[in-house]
């Protein structure tokens, strides 16, 4: 079987799926994971990189959404190397390689809560217990 969506954006009526851009086709597929998350909630997100083909002003979009899910019944762990997301995030968990041995990997994680919003990535130098 074959399924055929179409995706309408604000101001740009509906088209097929083909005919956007990698930032639609992310927004376009996000729009449709939540709306199934509303109707039937899952307790848990894995999302890798999703603010891959986004630009700002869309990462910030769907990074605030999602801070305004997270408020209710909405955990999730995303995967990004983008500031842009990250700087929103509660918590952020690196994971590296161990000196002289690639094999094993490390994790540090930063607790950001204790930080007030807007002051995460400020020039000023913080204190970050790891």
């Amino acid at each position: 079987a074959v399924v055929s969506t179409q995706s309408g954006h604000y101001g740009r009526g509906f088209r097929p799926m083909d005919n956007l851009s990698g930032g639609e086709k992310t927004v376009a597929a996000l729009a449709l994971l939540f709306a199934i998350h509303s109707y039937q909630p899952s307790p848990f997100f894995v999302l890798d990189e999703i603010d891959a083909a986004l630009d700002n002003t869309n990462i910030n979009r769907v990074a605030r959404y999602i801070r305004k899910q997270t408020d209710d019944d909405f955990q999730c762990v995303i995967i990004s190397l983008k500031e842009e997301f990250y700087t929103k995030a509660d918590c952020l968990i690196g994971i590296y390689p161990e000196e002289d041995n690639c094999i094993v990997s490390k994790t540090l994680s930063m607790d950001l809560t204790k930080y007030v919003p807007g002051q995460v990535g400020d020039e000023e130098e913080d204190e970050i217990g790891i």
